[in-house]
């Protein structure tokens, strides 16, 4: 559903290094502050809270002349705030923004949002910054002294924006100029690009053509979900509507590297998409697929056909950017193509690459500090290093990487793959359900992310929770039936049916994780116990003989050992007992 919202987008100035200086303090007066003053203050002036992550919160207003009071209500009340006994002074940025917005489970998204971001990105401590739309609306119903900042070129929003500028007490600092593009963070700048044409109706009937409009528009949505992906907003899109193109000219006239076009055709109550990624440099064909459904509901059906075109070809850029800089010494690289080489090195799931991969995000945060999904994935790698590295040194894998997720959020509170890190690492560091939270905003943020649903089925299956988890791993699998982790999401659900009781399941899909790329021991530790479980059997003694051959230095109190973070088990006691007794039973020696 889309309607026309007020957007308020409010952060903590400078929240990373108050943390840095004092965290417990810091995190104690963001509470009281939204307790006490954020929170109440918009419910008073008939806000909605749509979320709280981090430092960040965003907030929609049906009435403008409400978003704006609201903001200035807050930041005039900021000072007394701070002086109410709170050792930790905070200051506010806010950014609004009148615009249409896509609304899903409470949640909203659109240009509208960008724009509001951006603002706040751009507001002066303790001030608020508006868009011309907002000003206009407010000029003659507002006391609103604001200072006219000219227009900027925004990061994500395509054209420039006029942008006013407010601080209780006197006129604003100028806002600083937006640099130009080849001046913004090497990562912002070579981000891969794409935009999504619209589909084409090939229907007989012409009613159907707002179905075809409508799933382009939900396309572009969930596509703009994915932070490292930028995304040609729908306006520019439709002036392609109705027009025979050459993709390589809408790439140039668009400045992305990508292009998504497809059709749509509709007979009695099925309904067939087809969908293609073509290269906007040369036009050849990277990868297309076809999806029939039956139409019984028109916007779940969008929604579910969008998510899953955005699961597969998340990852299927990953592989095409990642294979571009195979033999590319990294000494002439900058901090984003240092980091795609981290990220084809993470997933190769062995030790050495996972080495490489760190001293690559490393050197990537390096050359650019505030670079949050470089933060984020070498979270990531430290908890891989946890599973495939010597077991002494998890519990401090999992310190390190607890720290570099939470730094990743300060940085960016917005970006999926830091909550992803950290819900992972809490897991497997003794707090799940706090791990399940993290894991839950990662979703909220990209529903579309694969992993974060594998993530969530793990987590789920650590709390005793395995159908849940299940339903997590098979939305993974439709999201992304090509991806990278494909064996760990087979072994999850193997382990998911085996804790549910189910073997049959559990073998099945243990013997799958065996046929996927880049596995490990571990599914093959799965299997024998899946077998073992009924006791000892020709085919579960074939089952320890092949996981030797895997690990040979294997024996039931290994693999116990191996459930082990530190002294924190991931999975429940009585779970690890009876899967080792069952390893036992088919044949593992102690």
């Amino acid at each position: 559903m889309r309607r026309l919202a007020a957007i308020l987008d409010a952060d903590v100035v400078g929240y990373s290094r108050l943390m840095g200086l004092d965290e417990a303090g810091t995190f104690s007066a963001l509470k009281a502050c939204r307790s006490t003053l954020i929170l109440p203050t918009i419910a008073a002036h008939s806000g909605r809270i749509v979320k709280q992550t981090g430092d960040g919160l965003l907030a929609e207003f049906a009435s403008v002349v409400d978003a704006v009071g609201c903001a200035m209500t807050i930041q005039q009340m900021m000072p007394q705030h701070n002086e109410k006994g709170s050792t930790q002074r905070l200051e506010l940025r806010i950014g609004i923004h009148l615009g249409d917005v896509f609304v899903e489970d409470d949640d909203i998204h659109g240009d509208g949002v960008t724009v509001a971001a951006r603002l706040q990105e751009i507001a002066p401590p303790g001030g608020i910054c508006v868009s011309q739309q907002v000003h206009d609306h407010v000029a003659s119903k507002l006391h609103f002294p604001a200072t006219d900042f000219g227009k900027r070129t925004l990061s994500d929003v395509r054209g420039p924006v006029r942008i006013w500028g407010w601080q209780p007490g006197g006129t604003p600092e100028p806002a600083p100029a937006a640099p130009p593009p080849d001046e913004r963070p090497l990562q912002e700048r070579q981000r891969p690009s794409i935009a999504v044409l619209p589909f084409v109706n090939l229907s007989s009937v012409g009613e159907q053509e707002h179905f075809s409009d409508g799933f382009t528009e939900e396309l572009i949505a969930t596509l703009a979900r994915c932070r490292w992906l930028r995304v040609v907003a729908r306006n520019s899109s439709f002036t392609y509507k109705g027009k025979s193109v050459d993709v390589r000219k809408v790439a140039e006239d668009l400045g992305v590297k990508y292009v998504i076009e497809g059709s749509v055709r509709h007979s009695g109550n099925r309904i067939r998409i087809t969908a293609q990624l073509l290269s906007g440099e040369s036009g050849m064909l990277l990868w297309a697929e076809r999806y029939d459904r039956t139409l019984d509901d028109i916007f779940v059906l969008q929604d579910e056909i969008a998510g899953q075109i955005t699961g597969t070809v998340e990852p299927e850029l990953g592989i095409i950017e990642f294979a571009a800089l195979r033999g590319h010494p990294t000494a002439d690289m900058d901090a984003w193509n240092i980091y795609l080489k981290g990220l084809w090195h993470l997933y190769k799931f062995n030790i050495d690459d996972l080495k490489t991969a760190k001293q690559l995000f490393e050197r990537a945060i390096g050359l650019e500090p505030t670079f949050a999904q470089a933060h984020a994935r070498l979270a990531y790698v430290h908890i891989q290093l946890g599973w495939y590295g010597p077991l002494e040194e998890r519990a401090e894998r999992i310190g390190d990487a607890i720290r570099l997720a939470e730094r990743a959020i300060a940085l960016d509170s917005r970006e999926p793959a830091a909550h992803l890190a950290l819900g992972r690492a809490l897991a497997l560091g003794g707090q799940p359900e706090r791990g399940i939270d993290h894991l839950r905003n990662a979703l909220r943020l990209d529903p579309s992310f694969a992993q974060g649903h594998f993530a969530l089925g793990q987590a789920l299956c650590y709390v005793e929770r395995p159908e849940e988890g299940i339903t997590a791993i098979n939305e993974a699998f439709r999201l992304s039936p090509r991806d990278p982790h494909l064996w760990t999401f087979h072994n999850m659900l193997a382990i998911a049916h085996y804790q549910a009781g189910r073997l049959a399941e559990s073998v099945a899909a243990a013997r799958a994780s065996l046929r996927q790329e880049n596995v490990t021991f571990w599914p093959a530790m799965v299997l024998a116990a899946a077998l073992g479980a009924e006791g000892p059997s020709v085919e579960a003694g074939e089952a320890v003989a092949a996981l030797l051959c895997r690990r040979p230095d294997l024996t039931a109190d290994k693999a116990r050992a191996e459930f082990y973070f530190g002294s924190l088990p991931a999975m429940p006691e009585h779970f690890i007992d009876r899967f080792v007794d069952d390893l036992r039973h088919a044949g593992l020696k102690a």
